[in-house]
């Protein structure tokens, strides 16, 4: 029975340090990109100050830099009616209350020094992911629900009424990966798309994605079925679940993730198409594989086959198949 118990302990003992571990790498990710600040003038988890709650206005401070907005706010002034803010944090609490992202406690009392609620915080990051309380989107009362619903935070965090720095912090970070309101893009995709924040820099960290070969070619119809790639000797072969037709079959590769790029027929790195078969006796030629040669062995490779209209530069896709990988 003790030996049981001490195998639990480490098993949650290693479960928290993971934890910890995985936050400290996603808040340094958010301050290198400018999107999260401590105390210091370096990255820092004790800087971070994560064993206190947030005061409303070190919500608004955080959340203004979550948007990108910090230096617009300098520059543009907003005023606000709120008599109790801070100078350090004026700028940009009017800039936030003048695009309906905060509201004060009273008309002319802010709160800047209170304690701010999950329940606060969740209302404004729903406002900053576009969801609207006049449109119907969110009814603060139900702020918090809302909030969990589109993955800002767990249970756990929903059950709490005061913010800590810790959970603020958490939900910045799973803004920046949740999709805006009735779009695609995520908070982050909007801010590199914004140049609020470079987006080899974003990539680099981890918080933006790098597109996969299906997103590029998202709204394309899946009607080429599942294919497969396989090394060989001196090429990799994409092999089919039956016979295209090869006239307009177009071949896209990413590598590591990257960015998706054609497989020209000629060049240092080209496609041979393979032997032609014929199908039910019919003329047209029908191909059940590719051959793509000259890629780097050493490296990982994801394909796609499109169908288009035409051999040429100018064409539409009117299909594609799944994704394939190959190490």
């Amino acid at each position: 029975m003790k030996k049981i118990s001490i195998i639990l302990i480490l098993i949650l003992l290693s479960a928290v340090f993971t934890a910890n571990a995985d936050f400290e790498d996603d808040a340094r990710a958010l301050y290198e990109l400018g999107l999260l600040k401590g105390t210091g003038d370096a990255f820092s988890m004790e800087a971070l100050k994560l064993d206190r709650d947030a005061t409303r206005a070190e919500a608004c401070i955080t959340l203004i830099r979550m948007l990108g907005k910090e230096e617009k706010a300098a520059y543009q002034g907003n005023p606000h009616p709120f008599n109790d803010v801070p100078e350090w944090a004026s700028a940009s609490i009017g800039w936030l209350y003048e695009n309906w992202l905060v509201n004060g406690v009273g008309a002319t009392y802010f709160g800047a020094y209170d304690i701010a609620t999950v329940q606060q915080f969740s209302a404004m990051t729903l406002r900053a992911l576009g969801y609207n309380e006049q449109d119907g989107d969110f009814e603060y009362a139900n702020a918090v629900s809302k909030a969990m619903s589109v993955g800002l935070f767990d249970s756990s965090v929903a059950a709490k009424y005061e913010l800590s720095r810790r959970d603020m912090i958490s939900i910045i970070n799973n803004a920046m990966r949740t999709n805006l309101n009735n779009s695609r893009r995520t908070l982050i995709e909007k801010l590199c798309d914004d140049g609020a924040v470079d987006r080899d820099s974003a990539e680099m960290t981890g918080i933006l994605k790098k597109p996969s070969l299906s997103d590029v070619f998202m709204y394309v119809p899946d009607k080429l079925g599942p294919i497969s790639a396989k090394r060989e000797e001196d090429r990799i072969t994409i092999k089919f679940i039956r016979p295209y037709e090869h006239y307009g079959l177009r071949v896209f590769y990413s590598e590591n993730g990257g960015t998706a790029t054609e497989v020209p027929y000629s060049g240092h790195i080209y496609m041979q198409k393979g032997e032609i078969s014929y199908v039910s006796g019919g003329a047209e030629g029908y191909l059940e594989e590719l051959y793509v040669y000259g890629l780097d062995p050493s490296k990982k490779y994801t394909f796609i086959v499109l169908k288009t209209t035409s051999e040429g530069s100018n064409y539409t896709i009117t299909a594609k198949s799944a994704v394939a990988e190959v190490k």
